[in-house]
């Protein structure tokens, strides 16, 4: 499982995901690949290494205050800007939600893309469901902690290189 998340943080909570024993597994992966992509993206490089190093798995959470500071919600200003997160918990499971619940609407067969049906069930589109704002929120957070490591907090975090993440369309 994945070093933040595990499968039991979409037991409850606007990521609630029901699962069968198989999708349990396909969600593990999900987790696994979204830290694996994403936190690097989040950090750089040189600051993701020192973020997994500085990591307590006793606890699950990072050691350090600086990356305390980041991990866990926050919400500083300054004279001009407001700026508030969710916290990288709460980032990662909205897009690892976003991914594996726009998989699930539909599958590949042998004769292409299906949507899933089921006897008495109506599939509905992602802006039906509105999955995109999930991946939007999680993308917003990503944004606004790298705003406070690269501008807001700079001398806390001189190693910052993270990568620029878009949020997703629903058009």
């Amino acid at each position: 499982m994945g070093m933040i998340l595990n499968i039991n943080d979409f037991e409850y909570g606007r990521t609630k995901i029901a699962l069968n024993p198989v999708q349990e597994i396909d969600l593990g992966r999900y987790i696994d690949s979204v830290e694996s992509e994403y936190l690097p993206r989040l950090f750089g490089k040189e600051l993701y290494d020192l973020f997994v190093a500085d990591w307590d798995s006793v606890t699950g959470v990072p050691i350090s205050a600086r990356f305390l500071e980041v991990y866990n919600s926050f919400l500083f200003q300054n004279t001009y800007v407001l700026i508030q997160s969710e916290g990288i918990k709460e980032m990662l499971k909205d897009i690892v939600y976003y991914l594996f619940v726009r998989d699930l609407v539909s599958r590949v067969s042998t004769v292409g893309l299906e949507l899933v049906l089921g006897e008495n069930t109506q599939s509905v589109s992602a802006i039906q469901h509105d999955i995109t704002s999930r991946y939007n929120q999680g993308i917003d957070t990503f944004q606004t902690i790298q705003y406070y490591m690269s501008i807001f907090n700079k001398t806390d975090f001189p190693e910052y290189k993270g990568v620029k993440q878009s949020f997703a369309s629903t058009i």
